[in-house]
Order: C-alpha cells, then sequence, then structure tokens
C-alpha cells in the first residue's frame, strides 16, 4: 500500500489526527478557489451579496419617499382644514395614494432582499463545507439515529463536525433523516445502483438543487421545516365531516339568517330571533374546543406550508430522465392537482383559522356564522381529498433532498468517483482515498486494499501521523459508498459489508463504568457481528487501552484472531509492534503498513503516506520534548 501524493508543507508542530480537528484547517475567511465549484460559489454569493446591498440602498430611498408622501399628506390635510380648499384636498390625496403605493412597493422591495440575503447565506454554507469548516455550520438536528451507533461516532457520521454535517443540504427534517438513516445503514447493491443514477443526474442539475434548498429558507429560515403537524392533522378522526355536525354548520347560520328576515318583517317576534342567537351562541361556545384544537395543530407549522409549497413547485417544474427520479416526481404528483396547489389551498383554509385571534370582532362572528365550525369543515374535506396523499409526498421530497445532499458533494468535489459494489470475494480496494471531511488543499490520499474476508492491514506509525483518519476515511467513504453517494478516491471497489468500528470509547462515570468495560462493550459489538452476512468491515483503533501492555497485546490479538477466523476483514492501527507478526502467522492475510515523521531542523514533519512494513521509530519523547518535558538520555528508549 503506498501514496504517490506530495507531502504536506512542513510545520513546526504537526496537526492534529483526528477529524474534528482537521475540519479546523482551512483558516480566516479570505478563500482561494482550488476546484470549479468553489469559484461558482464564491462568484455567486459575491452576487447574492451585491445584490442584496443594491436592494438595500434602494430600500433607503423608498424609506424618503415615504417620509415625502407622508408629510405631504399631512400638510394636506392640515391645509384643508385651514382654508387650502381643492389645494389641501388635492396634496392630501396625493400624499395618501403615494404613501399606500410605496408601502406596498416598499414590502415587496424587502421581501426580495430578504431573498438575496438568505440565498447568499445559502451560498457562504456552501463555501464553508468546501472548505473544511462545515462544523461552523448549525450544529445538525439531535436523535436522529438511534443511541449507541456501532460506528457513526467513531468515524464522524453524525453530530457537530460530522460528515452529515458536511453533506447536509436538505432543508426539511425529513430530507436530514433520510440522509442520516442511509449513512447509518448500508444498502443493497441494487439500491446503491438505483441511487447512483439519481445522484448522478442531480449532480448536473446545479440550479434544480439550488432552488430546491433555497425554497425552503427563503420562506422558514434556518428553521428545518417539520412536516409532523400536517401528518398528525390527516391522522385526526373528523370531528365535522360526516357527521350531523356538517348539517349544523351548513344549515344553522342560514336559519339563523331566515330567523332574522322573518323578525323583521314582522312575521315572528323578537324573542325568537334572540332565542335562535342564544341557541347558535351555545353550540359556537360548546364546540370551541374541538375546532381550536385542530387549528393548533395547522397554526404551530402554518409558516412552513409556504416553505413546503415552494419546494414542491421545485419538483414539479423539474425534468428527470433518470428511473429513480421519475418515480419520486411521480410521488409527488400525487392527487389531482399538482401537491404545490393543495399546500397553497390549505394555506389559505388556515388563514381564515388564525381569524379566531381577533378579539372582539371574531367573537361576535362567530356566535352569528359558527366561523370556526365551518372552517374546521373545510380542512377535513382538504384531508379527506389529499390527506391519505401526505405521507408518500412528504416522504419523496425528502429522498429528493437527500440525493440532493449526495450529488452537491459530488459536483463540489471534483475528485470524487462513483464506487462499484463487487462480490465479498474481491476484497476492498481503494485507490487515492482521501478524507471527506479534510479540506482539498491538506489532503493527502492513499491507497488501502483488503484481499477479501478474513483479511487485515494492521497500521503502525509515529503518534498523530494519520492512523486514525485513515481508519476514518474508509470508515466515511464506505458510508458514502453503501449511501449510493460519491467517494473521495481515484478507485474504490467494495462489497456490501457491515461496517463496525471501536475507535471512541465513553467512560461513563455516571454508570460506573471504567474506560475498560466500556471499551469491552464497545468491542463486543464487534466481535458478535463477526460472522454474519454480509462480512463484517472492522476499525479499531489501539485496542484495549484501558489495561496493561501485556494484556493489551495478548486480548488484540484474540480480538483480531476470532474476526478473521469468523471471515471479517478491516484495519486495526496500534502502537504494539508486536501485533505485526501476524503477518508472518498469515501469509497473505495480514499485511502490515504505516506512517512515519522526520525531524528535519528541529521540526517534526509528517507527508502523511502509507507505507509497506513495520515502523521503526517512535516520535514520543521528541513530543514530550516538545511539550517542555525533558526525559533524561539514559532513560530514552524507542518505545511504540
Amino acid at each position: 500500500m503506498t501514496s504517490t501524493s506530495p507531502p504536506l508543507a512542513p510545520g513546526s508542530l504537526p496537526p492534529p489526527d483526528t477529524a474534528h480537528e482537521s475540519a479546523a484547517l482551512a483558516t480566516g475567511d479570505a478563500v482561494t478557489p482550488d476546484t470549479p465549484a468553489l469559484a461558482r460559489t464564491l462568484h455567486r454569493e459575491r452576487e447574492f451579496r451585491d445584490k442584496a446591498a443594491a436592494l438595500g440602498k434602494l430600500s433607503e430611498r423608498l424609506s424618503l419617499l415615504r417620509l415625502v408622501n407622508f408629510v405631504t399628506a399631512v400638510v394636506g390635510v392640515a391645509s384643508a382644514f385651514n382654508g387650502g380648499g381643492s389645494t389641501g384636498v388635492s396634496l392630501a390625496l396625493i400624499g395618501t395614494v403615494g404613501f399606500m403605493l410605496l408601502v406596498i412597493a416598499h414590502a415587496r422591495l424587502l421581501t426580495r432582499q430578504r431573498a438575496a440575503e438568505l440565498r447568499g447565506d445559502l451560498h457562504r454554507d456552501h463555501i464553508l463545507r468546501m472548505t473544511g469548516r462545515a462544523a461552523e455550520l448549525p450544529a445538525p438536528h439531535g436523535g436522529l439515529l438511534p443511541g449507541g451507533h456501532p460506528y457513526a461516532v467513531d468515524v464522524d457520521l453524525v453530530g457537530p463536525a460530522s460528515l452529515l454535517q458536511r453533506l447536509d443540504c436538505a432543508r426539511t427534517l425529513r430530507g436530514t433523516k433520510t440522509l442520516a438513516k442511509w449513512l447509518a445503514e448500508p444498502a443493497s447493491a441494487s439500491e446503491v445502483q438505483a441511487r447512483q443514477g439519481a445522484v448522478r443526474e442531480l449532480a448536473g442539475l446545479h440550479d434544480f438543487r439550488q432552488e430546491l434548498e433555497a425554497a425552503g429558507r427563503i420562506a422558514a429560515g434556518d428553521d428545518r421545516l417539520d412536516a409532523g403537524p400536517f401528518l398528525t392533522f390527516t391522522k385526526r378522526t373528523p370531528g365535522v365531516l360526516g357527521t350531523p355536525l356538517m348539517a349544523v354548520a351548513l344549515l344553522s347560520p342560514l336559519a339563523l339568517l331566515g330567523v332574522y328576515v322573518a323578525t323583521e318583517f314582522g312575521l315572528l317576534p323578537d324573542g325568537v330571533f334572540w332565542g335562535a342567537v342564544a341557541l347558535q351562541s351555545t353550540l359556537a361556545l360548546g364546540l370551541a374546543g374541538r375546532s381550536h384544537a385542530a387549528f393548533e395543530l395547522i397554526a404551530a407549522r402554518r409558516g412552513y406550508i409556504e416553505a413546503f409549497s415552494a419546494a414542491l413547485v421545485c419538483v414539479e417544474e423539474a425534468r428527470f430522465t433518470d428511473l429513480r427520479l421519475l418515480q419520486l416526481h411521480a410521488d409527488v404528483h400525487a392527487g389531482d392537482a399538482p401537491p404545490s396547489a393543495y399546500m397553497r389551498r390549505l394555506d389559505r383554509w388556515a388563514g381564515l383559522a388564525e381569524f379566531r385571534h381577533q378579539f372582539p370582532v371574531h367573537f361576535f362572528v362567530n356566535l352569528l356564522t359558527l366561523w370556526d365550525l365551518n372552517v374546521l369543515l373545510q380542512l377535513e374535506r382538504w384531508n379527506r381529498s389529499v390527506g391519505a396523499e401526505l405521507e408518500r409526498v412528504f416522504a419523496a421530497l425528502g429522498e429528493l433532498e437527500a440525493l440532493a445532499s449526495l450529488a452537491a458533494f459530488g459536483d463540489a468535489e471534483p475528485g470524487s468517483t462513483y464506487p462499484h459494489i463487487v462480490p465479498a470475494t474481491e476484497g476492498f480496494r481503494a485507490r487515492g482515498l482521501a478524507h471527506p471531511l479534510i479540506p482539498t488543499h491538506a489532503r493527502v490520499p492513499n491507497d488501502v486494499t483488503l484481499g477479501g474476508p478474513g483479511h487485515a492491514v494492521i497500521i503502525t506509525g509515529s503518534n498523530m501521523a494519520g492512523k486514525s483518519t485513515l481508519l476514518r476515511a474508509v470508515g466515511l467513504n464506505t458510508a458514502l459508498a453503501l449511501a449510493g453517494g460519491p467517494v473521495l478516491a481515484d478507485e474504490l471497489r467494495l462489497p456490501e459489508v457491515r461496517l463496525r468500528a471501536s475507535m471512541r470509547v465513553d467512560d461513563s462515570l455516571q454508570r460506573g463504568a471504567s474506560y475498560f468495560h466500556a471499551e469491552l462493550a464497545k468491542l463486543r459489538s464487534v466481535v458478535d457481528r463477526a460472522d454474519a452476512q454480509p462480512p463484517l468491515l472492522f476499525l479499531l483503533d489501539e485496542l484495549l487501552r484501558g489495561t496493561n501492555a501485556r494484556a493489551r497485546h495478548l486480548g488484540a490479538r484474540a480480538v483480531l484472531t476470532h474476526l478473521l477466523d469468523r471471515g471479517a476483514m478491516g484495519l486495526a492501527a496500534t502502537h504494539d509492534i508486536a501485533l505485526s507478526e501476524l503477518e508472518r502467522e498469515r501469509p497473505g492475510k495480514v499485511t502490515n503498513v504505516h506512517f512515519t515523521d522526520v525531524m528535519r531542523d528541529d521540526e517534526m514533519i509528517f507527508d502523511y503516506l502509507l507505507r509497506e512494513g513495520v515502523v521503526t521509530s517512535s516520535n514520543a519523547l521528541r513530543l514530550l520534548g516538545m511539550a517542555g518535558i525533558a526525559v533524561p538520555d539514559d532513560d530514552r528508549v524507542d518505545a511504540l
């Protein structure tokens, strides 16, 4: 396993060996474009920032004109009351009409300015992703995966400074959850192939992806669009439709109007009318709880209706050729009318439902017309006509967003490629594999080969030389590959596998668990699945750190033997040189590789290139010296 990549520039201190810290290597706000996608995104961000600034200046002028028209109207009114006659009236009319027109124009201008600002923010977020600064984005939504996932925390799959944070362009919560699920649950070869076809097409549809993301952001800002309240409403048992209350809602206000007319014409005494008013008022007040409970479900997310509608318009207007995308397009078009149209209809009825907040006008209107009951009736009719289709529509929209997120990653990374899913006997073969959370300028790709089930690579090397980063590069690219996305490699061939890792251990004193016992629990989740199918791909970093050196060696050796004997394959990073003896004991099955460093002009230099064989030196004592801790010459030994 070798790499032909050039070494990084020398530095006085070695960079951290974690994906979290690697993501912070891009510095400052000034960004030099190093890919066509980044150059395009920087240009578009400047365009929208300039547009927002120009609209801001125009807004200031309109504000001044509004003030002028307001003053003109006031002067005109004052003049008219002080004998100004027609001149004063004319000034008042001109000022008033001008002021009202400018208020309307100014509101539209502010909407355009806000849209330009949000589109600029959208491109800024993509710049952060492309330059390794995704950790500066809002933290991903919590609870996307169940606790105790077998590798999500180990390889930085979810959470702050994670692959999900780097990829996720979805504006709906369903889209984010779909993407997280795909990354955490490897798909079958056929499903991977289907997703790849969709992702390839979407990678070339830059404008569609931008409009889909912008639709949600312009309408709802940074909020994730949660369809939950709408779906809850669709599952609600009708309270009016199909019940006697439906007739009450429609006929009672008409009956009250008839009684009023009869009373006015002297056909009925006044007492009958007031009795009818009292009866209808009792109905209105008694049914208030029934209608308001339904209204709250919709009103809680009414602002999202516009965002969902705008996103659905993007999908409705899109033209696809890929079979998976065509199916999703058809799923979104469920029902007789375009989904954006019935979302707008829902928004109209939700707006009428909010009239209940206009006290005291609503109080009297509702008593006389059963306003709330009739609005609830219309909402339930909407629910009956399209509510059953909403689950499918929102699921299709979420899947499109997940596919678009993977496509955006491929579009932004010119060095990415689409992996080949091969039979397990061919093993795992990566050429030029790189870590997706490290900025382009700081990446050093390496080759990784696992011959198939029962094969392992043992990685030794200096502290902070790149062992853990390589393991995470393998884990993250495997997750990407089996989610149906592109990977950061010149070529990647891998079988369907179940990924497992033991790299980060939660040493929880609150649960009374020692580090060693916590690590054992983590390892058990790996070894218990060793002989299941598809084959296990394991990533192990410095096994059994919570015990002494001899126990650590014997335990690590036993774990690797157990895994390999049962057909698992994977990588193990270690400082235990004795583990390299497994290569001699299992020729052709176990391969030793290493990372190293060199001292040049009192500087420790890392090139992050993977080399064949076992490491022959250690930098531990040199690092102690750089930290100001002197080690007596008599005690200096090479110890890994």
